[in-house]
């Protein structure tokens, strides 16, 4: 558990020694954000709403979706990318604890850093833009904090894997692009899930991406549906995840090859 705390703390630490770049990524987010915002309070205006959302909920949705983003994303499957290639990798087979509870940790903290820096900010401005309707029942945030939560987890288990596919491919460049891409679009980040109509949102809503941006927007709408559902679909794809990363690990340690050793 120590260990797990001060991975924690490197993680959170490590955002704050490059302070430029908390500026450089927060204003990249609010410009995104606005353009995205913007998009889509012209596309709803004057209309009462689009594919059954009002119009009200439809901007929430897109500011909340997209403020996700700068807490769950993860570049845990870059670092694991580069160890692999200069040989780094090897050195984790000598910790006491695994690498994929150290990787996690750190990411972790990286991310609980990136809420106070840039999700709470981003989050912020855009209420202060938009017209963003606030949740009625204070434990919602609660709820939807815990949401962000378990989607950091679940993205996290999507990123190790992918990290993990440097060990064969050696590189997971184009890999870590297909991920950015595919998680933006199918997580609901960047496009509502319910603008992909009857025939594709029930198998967008069954895979482990629908848990990273589409369940908290829909967890701070507060809507009808049930919030145990939602979190507990959240927890169960982060423990398959988790589970699928310490066996591929675990797979991929006792074949280890580094620099042709």
């Amino acid at each position: 558990m120590r260990a797990v705390g001060a991975a924690w703390r490197v993680g959170f630490a490590h955002v704050f020694v490059y302070r430029a770049e908390i500026a450089i990524q927060l204003i990249s987010a609010a410009i995104v954000a606005g353009l995205n915002g913007s998009l889509w309070t012209a596309a709803v205006r004057g209309r009462d709403g689009i594919a059954g959302v009002p119009s009200s909920e439809m901007i929430t949705y897109v500011v909340v979706a997209w403020v996700a983003v700068s807490f769950f994303a993860s570049r845990v499957n870059e670092e694991i990318g580069r160890r692999v290639r200069d040989g780094q990798i090897a050195t984790d087979l000598l910790h006491p604890t695994s690498l994929l509870t150290m990787a996690w940790a750190r990411d972790f903290g990286r991310a609980c850093a990136c809420f106070l820096v840039h999700t709470l900010p981003l989050f912020a401005a855009c209420a202060f833009v938009f017209p963003v309707e606030m949740p009625r029942h204070p434990w919602t945030w609660a709820l939807w904090v815990l949401s962000l939560v378990l989607a950091h987890a679940t993205n996290f288990g999507i990123s190790f894997l992918v990290g993990l596919a440097a060990l064969p491919l050696h590189s997971v460049t184009g890999l870590t692009h297909l991920k950015g891409t595919v998680v933006s679009v199918f997580s609901g980040a960047l496009i509502p899930l319910e603008l992909f109509g009857p025939a594709l949102r029930p198998f967008l809503m069954a895979l482990p991406f629908q848990a990273l941006a589409y369940t908290p927007a829909s967890i701070f709408l507060e809507r009808d549906v049930s919030i145990v559902s939602l979190l507990g679909t959240q927890f169960a794809w982060a423990a398959v995840l988790w589970t699928a990363g310490a066996l591929a690990w675990r797979g991929a340690a006792r074949t280890l090859t580094v620099q042709g050793g």
